[in-house]
C-alpha cells in the first residue's frame, strides 16, 4: 500500500538536526551529480523565492542514483525551511495514493512510525472526497512553509496519476513535487545526461534523466570508501560496472571485505594472491585466479550484452589474450563480417579494447573469468577445434601450448607427441610451460606400453628443475631410473636429479647420483662434465678441503671455457667459506668474465650473483649492485629469487628494513614454492634479524626455529649457529638467562658456524665479544676478537672486516680510539649505531660529554631503524649521565585501535581479511600457526573485537589510515 515513510517540517524544534546527525554517521559526499543537485536547488529557490511550484521527474535505470538525488534533494530542501514528505509509489489504487498523502498532511511529524494510510480512518475522508481534502491540506500547509513532496516509484507508475492533478492547481504556490522512476536501460549512445521538455509538458516541468557516472566521479566514489582512488588497472575493471552507482558500492563493499585492494602512497591497487613475491610468470595450467568480487561485477555486464555476442567473446577467450577475428569467424562457422556488430556490441560493454589490431581484452581477467564460466567438457572441445585451426595454418607446438594443454584427450594417438615437441621447444624460454606440458603428456601415456613415455618423462624432470618443482622433478626422476633405460636418458635423468637435489640441499644424495652418473661409460661427455660441476658444489658443503683438492685438479686439467667458468665459480665459493673473501671475489670476477665472454654457466650458479652476494657481506654496497645489474635475467626460477635475497642483504646493511623484509620476503616466497633448500636460509636470516631490531621477538624465534632445521651438511651447522645468535638476541631482550646461556655455549661449541658468522656477519663478533665480557668470560671474548683480526689481517681492504675486528678489540681492550675507528668504518646501518654506543659507554667515566655526544648519535642511528628496543636502552645510559630526551614515539603510539597493530599485525590481519584460515596466514607469512594465533589474539584484544566477523566489520567502518570512515552506514 501507499507509505509514507518520513515527514519533517522546516520549523522543526531547534536542535533536532543536530541530534540525528549525532544519532547516524555523516552521509557520503554525492559524487557525479552535482549539475543535476544544482538543478534541483534551483526549483526549490523558485519556489521559496517565487511561489512558483515545479513538478520534477528523475529518470534512470536500476541502480543509477535516482534515490540518493532524492535524498539530497530533501537535505536541501530542509536546510531551506521546507516541509518534506516522502511517498513510496509502490500502490494500485489512486485513493490508496491520495489517502497517503492526506495522512502525511494530517499525521504527527514522527511518520515513519505511523500506519500507512489506509490503515487510518479516524483522520481521513472517504474515497469520494480525497481530492478536495487534499487540495485543502496542501493549501493549509503551504501557507505555513514551502513544501517538497518526493516519490519513488518503480518502473510503472502508481501515485503520479493520482496526484498530478494537484500539481496543476497548486502551480502557483511553493511547492516541488519529485518524482523518481525507473526506466529500462537506454542504448550507450544515448545514455549521457539529458535535460529535456516534452512539448506536452506544461510549464515549470523539470526532467532529468540520470546516466553512467563519469571516470572522475567514479574514482572519487571508490576513494570515499577505500581510502585512496583507483589505479589504471583499477579503473579498467571498474569500468564494467558502466558508471552504475549501485552496483559500485557492492564492488567496494566485496573489496573491503576480502581484502582485494590495498591503498599504497594514496592510491588503491589490485591486492595480488602473493603481492609480487611469487615471480612465477602464469602459464596457460596456472591462470590467475578471478576474485570474487569481479566475478560479481562481470555478471552484471554480461547480462546486458546478447548470447550471441557473449558466444564470440567466449570462442575469444579459448583462443587467447590476443586472437584475430578471422580465427573467431571459423570456429562460429561464420563470415567475419556477420561478426561486426557483436563485436561493436562487445567493445560498447567494456569488454573487448578499441583500437587494437588483434581482439584484446580490456584486463585479462575479464578473459579469466569467462573462461572459468566454460563447462570443462566443451572448453576442451574448443581447444581441440582451436588446435586443428592454428595448426594448420602451420603454428609451431609451442605457439599452441594452451590449446595443448587444455584440449589433449587419451582418444587422439598423435597428442602425446605433439606435447613432447611443445615441451621441447619451450623448456629453456618458458619451462613451467614446458613443464605443464610435459606432465599432461605423461597423463596420457603409460610407463611401459608407450614409447613416448621416456622422452616426456626427461623433459619433465628437466621443466621442472628448471621452473621450480624441484620435489616432483626428483620423484619424476626416481620412479623413471627404477626402469631400464638407454645410457643418455638414464645420463640426462641423473644429472637433472642431483641438480635438483643440490638445490633441495641434499648433497650427499647428490653426490650419490652424480657418482653413479661418473661411473656410467656411456654418459655423454656434456652431462659428465656438468656432473663434475654439481659434485664439486655439494663437496663445498660435504668435505670441503677435498671439494678444493678436487676442483683445483679439475681447474688444472680443464680445457674447455664451460668447464673452467663453473669449477672457479665453486672454487670462489669454497675460498669464501674459508676466510679468503679478496681471494673469492678475484674468483668470481675471473668467472664473470669467462660467461662475458661466451663460456656457457650454469643458471643456478652464476658467478654474477655469488659475487653481488659476497659484495654485499663486505659492505660494498654499490659495487653488488652493479654485480646485480649485469646478473643476465634468465628464465629459470633462481633468476626471481635470488636477486631478490641479494637486495634484501644489500636493504638490511642499509638500514632499509621495511625494505628489506619486502625483498626477503618476496624472494623467499619463490625458492620456497620451490623447495630449494639451500637458498631459503638467505630470507630466514634476513627476516629474523628484521624483526629482532623490531622487537618482534615471537617472529625472530619462528625464523630461528626454521634455520636450526634447514640444512643436513656444514652449512646446517652454519644455520644452527645463525639460530643459535638469534636466540640469544631473544633471551637479551626478554631475560631468559638460561635460554641466553644455553645459546651462547651452542655458538662456542659450534666453530665452524661461528667462523662463517664472523666472515659474513660484522655484527657478529662485537656482539659475541660484549655478550662474553658481560659474563666474565674474558678469555672467550678475547678469542673471538683474535679471530676478527686474524680475518681483517687475511683480507687487508676489506673495511666492514676491518671494522668489525676494531670494534672487538675496542670492546676487549677498552680501547676507546679502535671503537672510533669502528663506528667511523662500519657500513651496516645497525653495526654502526652499535659502535657508537659501545664507544658512549667506555666514556661515560672519563668524559660525559663526549659520552652524550655518541650515545646520542648511537640514539638517532636506532631511531632512524625502528629498533624500539636498542632506542630504549640508549635513553637509559643517557639518563644515567644526566641527559633526558623526550620521547615522543611512546606517547604516539596509540595503546588501541588500528595504528596500535605492529607491522606484523597488520600483516596478518590483512590476511584474516582475506578470509585466509590461520593455516593459510601460516605459509603465506612463512610462520607456524601457534604464532599467528598469538597475533591474533593480539590484534583481537587492541581493536576490542572477539570475532574474524567483527574485525571484518570493524576494518569496514575505517579509512586506510585507521580512523572511522565517514557515512559507514550509508552503502
Amino acid at each position: 500500500m501507499g507509505k509514507v515513510t518520513t515527514r519533517y517540517d522546516g520549523e522543526r524544534e531547534p536542535g533536532s538536526e543536530a541530534r540525528a546527525d549525532r544519532s547516524r554517521p555523516a552521509v557520503r559526499p554525492l559524487r557525479g551529480r552535482e549539475e543535476e543537485l544544482r538543478l534541483l536547488c534551483r526549483a526549490l529557490d523558485r519556489a521559496q523565492n517565487s511561489r512558483r511550484g515545479t513538478e520534477g521527474w528523475l529518470n534512470g535505470p536500476a541502480g543509477i542514483g535516482r534515490t540518493r538525488l532524492l535524498r539530497e534533494a530533501e537535505r536541501a530542501a530542509s536546510a531551506r525551511g521546507f516541509t518534506v514528505i516522502r511517498l513510496k509509489g509502490e500502490e494500485f489504487s489512486p485513493s490508496v495514493a491520495l489517502g497517503s498523502l492526506v495522512h502525511a498532511l494530517t499525521g504527527p511529524p514522527d511518520a515513519e512510525r505511523t500506519p500507512s494510510a489506509p490503515g487510518v480512518t479516524r483522520e481521513t475522508p472517504d474515497d469520494r472526497h480525497l481530492p478536495a481534502a487534499s487540495l485543502t491540506l496542501l493549501d493549509a500547509r503551504l501557507k505555513r512553509s514551502p513544501l517538497l513532496i518526493t516519490c519513488d516509484e518503480g518502473p510503472a507508475p502508481s501515485l503520479t496519476p493520482a496526484l498530478r492533478p494537484l500539481m496543476a492547481r497548486l502551480r502557483n504556490s511553493p511547492l516541488v513535487w519529485l518524482t523518481a522512476r525507473r526506466t529500462e536501460r537506454e542504448p550507450a549512445e544515448t545514455a549521457a545526461r539529458t535535460l529535456a521538455r516534452p512539448p506536452r509538458d506544461p510549464p515549470g516541468t523539470l526532467r532529468i534523466t540520470l546516466g553512467p557516472l563519469s571516470d572522475d566521479a567514479v574514482s572519487q566514489l571508490f576513494a570515499d570508501r577505500l581510502g585512496g582512488p583507483p589505479d589504471a588497472e583499477l579503473r579498467t575493471l571498474l569500468g564494467l560496472a558502466q558508471g552504475n552507482p549501485r552496483l559500485l558500492a557492492a564492488v567496494c563493499r566485496q573489496l573491503l571485505e576480502h581484502g582485494g585492494v590495498r591503498v599504497e602512497s594514496g592510491t588503491a591497487r589490485l591486492a595480488t594472491e602473493d603481492g609480487d613475491a611469487t615471480a612465477e610468470v602464469r602459464t596457460p595450467a596456472t591462470p590467475r585466479p578471478v576474485p570474487r568480487w569481479f566475478d560479481a561485477l562481470m555478471d552484471e555486464r554480461l547480462a546486458t550484452v546478447s548470447p550471441q555476442t557473449r558466444l564470440l567473446m567466449e570462442v575469444a577467450t579459448v583462443l587467447g589474450p590476443a586472437c584475430l577475428p578471422e580465427d573467431i569467424a571459423e570456429m562460429l562457422g561464420e563470415p567475419v563480417g556477420a561478426l561486426v556488430p557483436r563485436f561493436r556490441e562487445a567493445v560498447a560493454a567494456g569488454m573487448l579494447q578499441r583500437g587494437s589490431d588483434t581482439v584484446t581484452f580490456r584486463h585479462d581477467l575479464m578473459r579469466q573469468a569467462l573462461v572459468a564460466d566454460l563447462p570443462a567438457v566443451v572448453r576442451g572441445a574448443m581447444h581441440r577445434q582451436a588446435l586443428g585451426i592454428l595448426m594448420a595454418r602451420g603454428s609451431s607446438a609451442a605457439a599452441v601450448a594452451t590449446h595443448l594443454i587444455h584440449g589433449a584427450h587419451r582418444g587422439d594417438p598423435a597428442m602425446a607427441g605433439l606435447l613432447r615437441r611443445a615441451a621441447e621447444e619451450s623448456v629453456t624460454t618458458t619451462p613451467r610451460t614446458a613443464a605443464d606440458l610435459a606432465l599432461r603428456g605423461l597423463e596420457l601415456v603409460g610407463p611401459v606400453v608407450d614409447e613416448a613415455h621416456e622422452p616426456l618423462t626427461v623433459i619433465a624432470v628437466e621443466a621442472c628443475v628448471r621452473a621450480g618443482s624441484l620435489p616432483t622433478a626428483v620423484t619424476l626422476a626416481r620412479d623413471a631410473l627404477i626402469r631400464p633405460l638407454d645410457p643418455e636418458t638414464a645420463a640426462r635423468l641423473r644429472y637433472w636429479l642431483s641438480t635438483a637435489l643440490l638445490l633441495l640441499g641434499r648433497t650427499a644424495d647428490c653426490l650419490d647420483v652424480a657418482e653413479e652418473l661418473l661411473a656410467h661409460p656411456g654418459a655423454p661427455a656434456h652431462l659428465r662434465q656438468r656432473a663434475v660441476l654439481n659434485q664439486l658444489a655439494a663437496w663445498s658443503a660435504q668435505d670441503e678441503a677435498r671439494g678444493v683438492q678436487h676442483a683445483e685438479r679439475v681447474l688444472r686439467e680443464a680445457g674447455d671455457l664451460d668447464i673452467q667458468a663453473g669449477v672457479t665459480t665453486t672454487l670462489a665459493v669454497m675460498r669464501w667459506r674459508a676466510g679468503r673473501l679478496n681471494e673469492a671475489l678475484s674468483l668470481c670476477q675471473e668467472a664473470a668474465e669467462l660467461a662475458d665472454g661466451g663460456a656457457a654457466i650454469e643458471w643456478h650458479t652464476h658467478p654474477r650473483l655469488m659475487s653481488a652476494m659476497m659484495l654485499a657481506h663486505t659492505g660494498r654496497f654499490a659495487e653488488a649492485e652493479a654485480a646485480l645489474g649485469k646478473a643476465p635475467r634468465t628464465v629459470e626460477f633462481v633468476s626471481a629469487g635470488v636477486p631478490r635475497l641479494v637486495r634484501a642483504r644489500l636493504r638490511l646493511a642499509r638500514g632499509e628494513l621495511d625494505e628489506a623484509a619486502r625483498e626477503a620476503a618476496a624472494g623467499l616466497a619463490v625458492v620456497e614454492q620451490a623447495g630449494a633448500g639451500v637458498l631459503m636460509p638467505l630470507a630466514w636470516l634476513v627476516l629474523a634479524t628484521v624483526a629482532s631490531y623490531r622487537g618482534e621477538l615471537a617472529e625472530a624465534g619462528e625464523y630461528a626455529r626454521r634455520l636450526r632445521d634447514a640444512l643436513p651438511d656444514d652449512r646446517g651447522r652454519v644455520c644452527a649457529a645463525a639460530a643459535a645468535w638469534i636466540e640469544a638476541q631473544i633471551a637479551l631482550a626478554s631475560g631468559g638467562d638460561q635460554a641466553l646461556e644455553t645459546a651462547v655455549e651452542e655458538l662456542w661449541t659450534n666453530e665452524c658456524g661461528r667462523r662463517a658468522l664472523l666472515i659474513e656477519e660484522p655484527a657478529f663478533a662485537p656482539w659475541l665479544v660484549r655478550l662474553l665480557l658481560a659474563g666474565g668470560r674474558r678469555t672467550r671474548a678475547a678469542a673471538v676478537s683474535a679471530a676478527a683480526d686474524r680475518l681483517a689481517r687475511t683480507n687487508p681492504g676489506i673495511t666492514a672486516v676491518r671494522a668489525a675486528a676494531d670494534h672487538a678489540r675496542g670492546l676487549v681492550e677498552r680501547d676507546a680510539a679502535a671503537l672510533e675507528s669502528a663506528a667511523a668504518h662500519h657500513r651496516d646501518a645497525w653495526v654502526r649505531a652499535s659502535a657508537a654506543e659501545d664507544l658512549g659507554a667506555l666514556l661515560t667515566d672519563t668524559s660525559r660529554a663526549l659520552a652524550a655526544q655518541h650515545l646520542e648519535s648511537a640514539l638517532a642511528r636506532y631511531g632512524q631503524l625502528g629498533a624500539a628496543g636498542d632506542t630504549a636502552r640508549v635513553r637509559r645510559r643517557l639518563r644515567a649521565i644526566g641527559v633526558r630526551r623526550r620521547h615522543w614515539t611512546r606517547s604516539d603510539q596509540p595503546k588501541t585501535g588500528w595504528q596500535s597493530l605492529t607491522r606484523t599485525e597488520h600483516t596478518v590481519a590483512e590476511h584474516v581479511l582475506q578470509g585466509m584460515t590461520n593455516r593459510q596466514v601460516a605459509v603465506r607469512m612463512f610462520l607456524s600457526q601457534h604464532t599467528v594465533a598469538f597475533h591474533l589474539r593480539q590484534i583481537f584484544r587492541k581493536l576490542g573485537v572477539h570475532s574474524r566477523l567483527e574485525l571484518a566489520r570493524y576494518r569496514q567502518s575505517t579509512g586506510h589510515d585507521g580512523t572511522p570512515r565517514a557515512g559507514c552506514a550509508d552503502r
